[in-house]
């Protein structure tokens, strides 16, 4: 089982999704921002590192959202979601081809990674922040 952490990045009524670049795994899949989980790594640190790889920003990460086990065919995910309420510095591309800002109910207007999907359900669903 692999563990991913990622970001619900929230500006008003919006979250922040990206596509995943063409040299990426799932290319064109759009996405939460995050990653895998390492070894002696705390779930807060991998998420603060991660956006800073992928999104060039220093993030505050907040409260825990969710978790859940998503069942691929050949593997399974841990997932684990957190809130983002600010971070300081300007986006940049380096995992994702574009980021766009949507509200969640708008994310059946893109192509998301299957793991991803009960948590947008879940946003969609429960939307007041």
């Amino acid at each position: 089982m692999i563990t991913v952490i990622a970001a619900i990045i929230k500006k008003d009524d919006k979250i922040l999704i990206g596509r995943r670049a063409p040299y990426e795994n799932a290319p064109g899949m759009w996405e939460l921002p995050g990653g895998k989980l390492k070894n002696g790594e705390s779930k807060k640190d991998c998420l603060k590192r991660e956006l800073k790889e992928e999104l060039g920003i220093d993030a505050n990460i907040g409260d825990l959202y969710t978790n859940y086990v998503y069942e691929y065919p050949q593997i399974s995910y841990d997932l684990w979601f957190y809130n983002v309420y600010d971070y300081a510095g300007e986006f940049q591309y380096n995992a994702h081809d574009k980021l766009v800002w949507i509200t969640p109910e708008k994310y059946n207007d893109y192509n998301f990674l299957p793991g991803d999907i009960p948590l947008l359900e879940t946003l969609k669903d429960n939307y007041a922040w």
